[in-house]
């Protein structure tokens, strides 16, 4: 394991890097521990030795950009949705070649798709998972950190090719290349804030709309604080003291000390700022407090679900005999789409779902189609 902070070391070892015809590659990021998230470490391994680099360092990463979109090199990654996002955040790479394990396991069939349980299952490798919410950002890193951060690409090439062995054995290989090549046009997209991000916080629907003034005050009031702070909102007050806050609307601090599940140290530091903000929401005027979030009257099209129903009975045939989560075969919106269209022509429909399932899809549209 070699630990890299330096140009130097990184463009002698990326030298090596960029000559191999695949290599796993893996993130560690801080989303836990601050609020502007970032890369901390690049982990590579080749078939020799596992490289951890420092993004942190300021130094160049665009050659290792280079390697990442050389298609020339496969790149293996598990779970990488995410690590491609991030990275194509921080530093613009895209990723051409790339093969993910937990892709392969989900086409398997597999109940257990985790990297702890492939290498489990593959190598009898138990992973200790200690650091799984360590804070990646602090330096220097100890030695168990490391240790944690170069075993998630150490086996990756090896956990690969068994999978794809499984794969090639069951027909299924040419269903994760085109699962793959999707996840190669995997970009970063900033979400935009609409004002009512508030109402994502669970727990709030039976809460009455001056409940939900305090609410959206006192989310946007941390927000404010944790972006200051650069710490997850969470780690300035938990979802669950907001909503009890709203619900008991304390109006003084002895009042707001009682709060259930309000820690003391909350009350010390903002506890004036807390109660004034209550204060305030409660004088509102009430024409101007958010309205609640009431369902939304819905004719149920019930020749479509009724579509949709026997396609699903398809599906679920299909995934029993092939052991595979129906999900995996062919998700909801998928099946929404075909009964929608009654066609094949839904864009988030894969080839392999076409071939596999197309002609019984479209067999069981039929009005005269008798199902098993």
């Amino acid at each position: 394991m070699k630990w890299i902070d330096r140009q130097d070391a990184l463009d002698a070892a990326l030298a090596r890097v960029g000559a191999q015809s695949e290599i796993a590659v893996d993130t560690e990021a801080d989303s836990l521990h601050s609020y502007f998230d970032k890369v901390c470490l690049v982990q590579i391994s080749l078939p020799d030795e596992d490289l951890i680099v420092d993004p942190l360092a300021g130094i160049n990463l665009s050659k290792f950009g280079e390697v990442l979109a050389n298609p020339a090199v496969t790149k293996i990654f598990h779970g990488g949705d995410y690590d491609l996002r991030i990275m194509n955040r921080d530093f613009n790479f895209t990723v051409r070649n790339l093969v993910d394990t937990s892709v392969c396991a989900q086409l398997l069939g597999y109940e257990g798709i985790g990297l702890a349980a492939l290498l489990d299952r593959h190598f009898g490798l138990k992973l200790n998972k200690t650091h799984q919410r360590a804070d990646w950002s602090m330096r220097p890193l100890p030695p168990d950190m490391l240790e944690y951060a170069s075993t998630d690409t150490h086996y990756l090439a090896a956990l690969a090719a068994k999978l794809r062995e499984e794969l090639v054995a069951l027909g299924r290989w040419e269903w994760a290349l085109e699962e793959f090549a999707r996840l190669e046009n995997v970009r970063y997209k900033e979400s935009e804030d609409d004002g009512e991000s508030w109402r994502k916080v669970k727990n709030i629907g039976a809460l009455d709309r001056r409940s939900l003034a305090i609410v959206r005050d006192l989310y946007r009031w941390r927000d404010a604080l944790a972006r200051k702070a650069d710490r997850p909102p969470f780690k300035v007050l938990g979802n669950d003291a907001l909503v009890e806050l709203a619900r008991v609307k304390p109006p003084s601090l002895r009042e707001l000390a009682a709060v259930k599940g309000l820690p003391r140290y909350h009350v010390d530091r903002y506890g004036r700022e807390l109660v004034n903000l209550i204060r305030r929401a409660m004088e509102i005027p009430e024409a101007e407090l958010p309205e609640k979030n009431e369902p939304k009257p819905w004719i149920r099209d019930k020749a479509l679900e009724g579509r949709i129903e026997r396609l699903k009975r398809v599906r679920d045939k299909f995934a029993k005999e092939l052991k595979i989560d129906g999900s995996v075969l062919a998700p909801r919106h998928i099946l929404a789409a075909v009964a929608t269209t009654g066609s094949l022509d839904a864009p988030a429909m894969r080839e392999w779902q076409k071939k596999l399932l197309g002609d019984a899809f479209l067999d069981a549209l039929k009005p005269e189609a008798k199902l098993f």
